[in-house]
């Protein structure tokens, strides 16, 4: 039997692998686009030829290229070690969060990434508190999405908390997170953000519209308990666009 490392080796000496990963860098690609062909299959064979622990330094290899589809594979290979997450790879990714200036890249690492690690560890949620309370944005948004893989499996315990704690937050992202955040929980529980939206029916006008974005009588409600024209006018026009 060959050892898997020498296995490895071999595999990884293949120069068409290589020119693979030319082609797929030097091609258009949009980061959502994850059925593409060339990113599926580059990344599945990483997954094959390296243990999760293995694929750390190839991760860091990609990640400080300054190329960002070098980045865009990174991430996306280190999602399918998804079974295999522990607070280590919380240690290893959190390490990087500092450098992501994108609400593409934070969005998804804190979904597919951050968010499976809480759910097979629940002691991460201190350190997501802390996030969720600092001054970074972006470390605020990512905490509130990776909620969402709880919210998944009906606990929102923890979404709600953050969702209280910045439901009037000015920042536009951070209010369309919130209302991603809302109605995910409605897609789990309707009840549960049908109370929650009478209880708040005044949030931030984004927060609200991406809530509401399958319960329209909801938004007619806001719109006809508005005392504000303008706001009642904005929300009108955003209403009948989106119809």
């Amino acid at each position: 039997m060959v050892p898997r490392t020498t296995k490895q080796l071999k595999r990884l000496g293949d120069k068409q692998f290589f020119e693979d990963i030319k082609r797929y860098i030097k091609s258009s690609h949009s980061f959502y686009e994850t059925k593409r062909p060339e990113l599926k299959v580059l990344a599945n064979r990483l997954h094959e030829e390296y243990s999760l622990r293995d694929f750390y330094k190839v991760f860091n290899r990609f990640w400080n290229s300054g190329i960002p589809k070098e980045s865009i594979l990174a991430i996306y290979t280190l999602q399918l070690y998804k079974e295999e997450f522990n607070l280590d790879t919380w240690k290893f990714i959190k390490q990087k969060l500092k450098n992501v200036k994108s609400y593409d890249k934070i969005d998804n690492i804190s979904l597919n990434i951050v968010g499976e690690i809480l759910i097979r560890n629940p002691a991460l949620e201190k350190e997501l508190i802390i996030y969720a309370k600092g001054n970074n944005s972006w470390l605020k948004r990512m905490a509130i999405i990776s909620t969402i893989p709880l919210v998944k499996k009906n606990d929102f315990r923890l979404a709600l908390k953050f969702i209280e704690m910045h439901l009037y937050d000015k920042g536009e992202y951070m209010q369309k997170a919130i209302g991603i955040v809302l109605k995910e929980i409605g897609e789990q529980k309707s009840e549960v953000l049908k109370s929650f939206i009478l209880k708040n029916v005044n949030m931030p006008l984004t927060t609200f519209f991406h809530a509401t974005e399958d319960m329209k009588e909801l938004r007619r409600l806001r719109e006809l308990n508005s005392s504000n024209n303008i706001v009642s006018n904005r929300f009108e026009k955003l209403f009948f666009w989106r119809e």
